[in-house]
């Protein structure tokens, strides 16, 4: 692989809820891997996991999404009362619309098996989109 090609590879950037330890070699790290860059391995159906603390190749078994949303209430009044003060009845519209916003809380396990056969679980916080990008990348 041509340096230009690896270098402008897909990256799908996500934080680690838990699992992070099976992500680094380094001693230092085991503990604080808690944001992560999936990107395509070398091979087929291997990705390539990027920390802080250098890089990790695995082979990729499997990917599962749990979707998950909030809505605030609190947000929204506030949002009405701040569009009301800034631009009248139609501010007030569209303040309840923007601060009733809903916030993305998805999750997803990612199964990665290492060099030796063992299978790590992953659990990230993911997008829809993210998790979409991380299927095309492992398959």
């Amino acid at each position: 692989m041509g340096f230009w090609k690896q270098a402008f590879r897909p990256r799908v950037p996500v934080s680690v809820l838990s699992g992070g330890h099976a992500l680094t070699d380094k001693v230092e790290g085991k503990g604080l891997v808690n944001k992560i860059s999936v990107m395509k391995g070398r091979k087929s159906g291997e990705v390539e996991i990027a920390t802080l603390f250098g890089q990790k190749h695995f082979t990729f078994s499997r990917i599962s999404w749990e979707p998950s949303g909030t809505r605030s209430v609190g947000k929204a009044a506030g949002g009405a009362i701040l569009g009301t003060v800034v631009a009248g009845p139609l501010g007030t519209i569209a303040g309840a619309a923007l601060g009733a916003k809903k916030k993305d809380n998805s999750t997803a396990y990612l199964y990665l098996v290492d060099e030796e056969g063992v299978e790590h679980e992953v659990h990230i916080q993911c997008t829809k989109d993210q998790y979409r990008q991380i299927s095309n990348i492992a398959y």
